[in-house]
């Protein structure tokens, strides 16, 4: 099994020009999750930075992507003292398979927040109980694998169809998994795979089934300290065969470090 840093690595081939070789070991059915593709795109993004860390990141996922090689286009649109704007994007075989946006800064460790909300409530790690529904030890899907997932009571009850869910929300913590080279060292390449980690929030509704990803905006709030990060997944509506997830992550710490949203179709 390839872990993480190694999954996600990139070879620049020329200026602004990338290879990866996606790793099989992140595919959820038949697609790579999309998490672990901008995981990808971030190592090009900031490897054409000047800046060390991507702040605001926006990505339209425009068809599946599977294992081998791909290539990545990376190009600095508006490069800056205080903010540096790279458009970035992936294809295989010739295709488009995601497009971005992504502005990269560089942000203080030891910065003070003026304001930050009270975190959402969420059980400590050792009440939570590790779980993923999409586990199935007759399929050849390692994803579960390598995400240590550790849902609240009241999470985890929902989604193993023990009680039933009083609306689309999952609250629990989150790591790469001992075989996939966690705890994590620096959650910093993490983040961009742990806003998208989670099982669809739509799974605690009805049975998981795979919910693809049409577009994903995700920001970086604040530098993590090393450790498992708190998760709050919740949908504002599901309707019509679409639904929004939004996902919020903190330290240890309990500071606020990512915050996604994303639009995606309903399972099939």
């Amino acid at each position: 099994m390839t872990r993480f840093d190694d999954a996600t690595t990139v070879r620049r081939t020329d200026e602004g020009h990338y290879a990866a070789d996606l790793d099989s070991g992140y595919l959820i059915g038949s697609a790579l999750n999309g998490g672990y593709l901008m995981a990808v795109l971030q190592r090009a993004v900031l490897a054409e930075s000047d800046h060390l860390h991507a702040v605001s990141s926006s990505y339209t996922f425009l068809r599946p992507a599977g294992p081998g090689r791909a290539l990545v286009h990376a190009e600095v649109l508006k490069p800056g003292r205080t903010v540096t704007t790279v458009r970035i994007g992936l294809e295989q075989d010739g295709k488009a398979i995601v497009t971005g946006t992504v502005a990269t800064a560089t942000l203080d460790r030891q910065a003070v927040p003026d304001y930050e909300s009270v975190p959402a409530e969420v059980a400590p790690i050792g009440r939570c109980r590790s779980f993923d529904p999409r586990a199935d030890p007759s399929a050849a899907m390692e994803f579960a694998d390598r995400i240590d997932l550790r849902f609240a009571p009241d999470s985890y009850a929902a989604l193993a169809g023990q009680e039933p869910a009083t609306g689309p929300d999952l609250r629990g913590h989150l790591d790469l998994s001992a075989v996939d080279g966690g705890p994590v060292a620096d959650p910093l390449t993490f983040l961009p795979l742990a806003v998208d980690a989670l099982p669809p929030v739509v799974s605690v509704l009805s049975s998981w089934s795979w919910a693809p990803t049409v577009q994903l905006s995700w920001q970086l709030r604040a530098l993590p300290e090393p450790g498992p990060l708190a998760f709050h997944a919740r949908a504002d509506l599901v309707a019509d065969g679409w639904f929004d997830e939004n996902v919020d992550l903190w330290d240890v710490k309990g500071r606020l470090v990512a915050q996604s949203r994303q639009l995606a179709r309903i399972g099939r």
